[in-house]
């Protein structure tokens, strides 16, 4: 669950007229080499375990209520967005809602978010980079996804979509909107109903709303707040237990390599085993593969 560039790409030129306040706002991937050196040590419910201890149960508990509320089901696509603020906004959007990915597509702009407005939320997302929208899109359509273009004026209103449909939404650049290219791939167009004078809402706005609409009719159509079967929750759980430590793939090891010391349990005791790291102990020692523990 890494952030992910698809391929590699020169960066559009930011150019010379920029307003000073974009300078430094290029968006930068958080390092995940820990996270990633952790769950590769152990299966995820033992790095579950080890860093547990480390985390106390508050912590536990709120990264807990935070993965336990997470979609996998509904994507963010982000086209060219000029503006940091609006890049920020939209990315704290998308993970208070339980997002779990954007894509950004950077054929023309290069993504930039203002810090001040994510407060680090993107440490919570999953960022994916693209060139080309076709590469984007077409990834997307592989798994699964249905494709919904954000359009003023559009006759299917938000509402109206199949909250079960696994679904990518793409918002379009302040200015331009979505291109052509990105529209033409979309199997739907959508839009937010307005009843004011005003007839287009900001694109952070615009995002926020489809979000809030969506992953709420989702939650509500599923009936349980979590879209993630069980094998996933607890890959993810882990994977936040390593995000919010430092040195995570360190503390992992020690407690493989405390489990090493501890005497092996009498097979008398087997049923009332519940501590995953004497059940890997159990079967290293005799000869077994992990899952035949």
């Amino acid at each position: 669950m890494s952030h992910k560039v698809t391929q590699k790409f020169p960066l559009p030129s930011s150019g010379t007229s920029l307003p000073e306040r974009y300078l430094g706002t290029e968006w930068l991937p958080p390092p995940r080499q820990d996270e990633e050196e952790a769950l590769s040590l152990a299966r995820p419910e033992v790095v579950v375990e080890a860093l547990a201890r480390v985390l106390g149960p508050e912590r536990v508990a709120r990264l807990d209520a935070v993965a336990s509320a997470r979609l996998s089901g509904v994507i963010i696509v982000l086209e060219n967005l000029h503006d940091p603020h609006n890049g920020g906004a939209a990315l704290r959007s998308c993970e208070s809602m339980g997002i779990m990915e954007v894509h950004v597509i950077e054929g023309k702009e290069r993504f930039r978010v203002s810090r001040k407005v994510t407060q680090g939320c993107d440490k919570w997302l999953e960022i994916t980079r693209h060139q080309r929208p076709e590469t984007c899109l077409s990834l997307l359509r592989q798994r699964g996804f249905r494709l919904y273009a954000a359009v003023p004026g559009a006759a299917m209103p938000l509402e109206a979509l199949d909250p079960l449909q696994p679904a990518a939404f793409l918002v379009g650049n302040e200015h331009e909107g979505l291109s052509a290219t990105a529209r033409a791939a979309c199997d739907r167009e959508f839009a937010i109903p307005l009843h004011g004078f005003s007839q287009s809402v900001n694109l952070s706005v615009a995002t926020a709303l489809t979000t809030y609409v969506h992953t709420s009719r989702r939650r509500q159509a599923l009936g349980r707040p979590c879209d993630l079967d069980e094998p996933s929750l607890i890959e993810l759980r882990a994977r936040y237990y390593a995000r919010d430590l430092r040195n995570a793939a360190g503390i992992v090891r020690r407690f493989l390599q405390s489990a090493t010391t501890r005497p092996l349990p009498e097979l008398a005791d087997l049923a009332e085993l519940s501590d995953l790291a004497d059940l890997a102990l159990l079967a290293e020692r005799a000869g077994l593969p992990d899952g035949d523990a």
